[in-house]
């Protein structure tokens, strides 16, 4: 019994020396597999209960780790151990690459933070988000506060005063291209964000049109107005005729159409207890109004924001390159407010 606990802590030293050795002068990788049990045993001579026996001890010991039917493997990285939690190791590889980019830029952590503080600091404040219909502002404003997880606030055009708070103290407006010619001075100097709508949500109203008799309802007269006439534009289904267009409001005309309507699509804004006295038709509420393309540009406008008011404060821009401003122009697709 003696010997063989002798043997086996020899073994033990052998094997952390050959790993360790190994891992030094890059022979093996972490998280690479060992030799099995038995090469250790056929190797130093010993049986392989002793070479088990020794393998556990090192993984005891941290130096590798024994998987059943599968093998013993070195130990992985710091933080890339198989057992961590997934949320950790997206952290870890946010924070590899943050590091990485910032490095290369000359940047030291204090710096990284500084620039992190304001980037807070500027979403903390209230964003305007300013259309001619209610319904629709609130509507936007609400997917922006989803999705994108800023303080948004929906206005008309005639709440936009110059000496209002929320006006002063915003860092950018959101609006539509129906609206950005009309907003003029009322927004002073800061930079306008134009949405437009998502891809996806007009594909899917294509669809809808082809499948047969579809009812469109609008939550105001205006947007029904709108919807109406993007479609004679073909700019929605070039080619095919236009929906049924109705507004949430006229009840009685509402019920009389869907009943022949294979399909009742609800544009964004429009009441959910259209959905609840529909419940028996095939509702389509789109999940998604905004373009993905419209979201990168709010938050590039919250980065250019935040380093322009850094570069005005203390001359951040001396070290670090501020975006211009103006990025903010909308692209090309089809407005939001239609």
């Amino acid at each position: 019994m003696a010997r063989a606990q002798v043997a086996g802590a020899i073994i033990v030293d052998q094997l952390r020396d050959r790993i360790v050795s190994g891992l030094y002068l890059g022979h093996w990788q972490p998280g690479e597999r060992l030799p099995s049990i038995r090469d250790i045993a056929e190797a130093e001579n010993v049986d392989r209960k002793t070479a088990a026996a020794a393998y556990r001890r090192l993984q005891g010991e941290g130096l590798v780790r024994v998987r059943a039917r599968s093998g013993v493997y070195l130990r992985a990285e710091p933080g890339r151990d198989p057992g961590i939690q997934p949320l950790h190791r997206l952290y870890r590889r946010w924070l590899e690459h943050t590091y990485e980019g910032a490095r290369a830029l000359g940047l030291d952590t204090l710096s990284i933070l500084e620039i992190l503080d304001a980037v807070a600091a500027v979403e903390e404040r209230r964003i305007p988000v300013v259309e001619a219909d209610w319904t629709q502002a609130e509507s936007l404003a609400h997917e922006l506060r989803d999705r994108l997880h800023v303080r948004t606030v929906p206005l008309l055009p005639g709440d936009l005063r110059l000496d209002d708070p929320v006006v002063v103290h915003a860092p950018f407006i959101i609006t539509t291209p129906y609206l950005r010619g009309k907003l003029g001075r009322t927004v002073g100097e800061r930079p306008v964000i134009e949405l437009i709508l998502s891809r996806s949500f007009i594909q899917e109203l294509r669809e809808r049109l082809t499948s047969g008799s579809a009812l469109v309802v609008t939550p105001t007269g205006a947007v029904a107005e709108q919807v109406r006439l993007a479609f004679a534009r073909g700019q929605i289904a070039d080619g095919q005729a236009g929906p049924r267009v109705v507004v949430a409001g006229e009840r009685g005309k509402l019920l009389e159409l869907s009943r022949d309507s294979t399909c009742v699509f609800l544009w964004p804004g429009t009441p959910s207890w259209v959905a609840q006295e529909l419940e028996s038709r095939d509702c389509v509420l789109p999940g998604q109004f905004i373009s993905d393309e419209s979201l990168a540009r709010v938050r590039l406008a919250i980065l250019d924001t935040a380093l322009h008011e850094m570069a005005d404060r203390d001359g951040f821009s001396k070290s670090s390159a501020a975006a211009p401003r103006g990025r903010a122009a909308a692209g090309p697709g089809i407005p939001v407010r239609s």
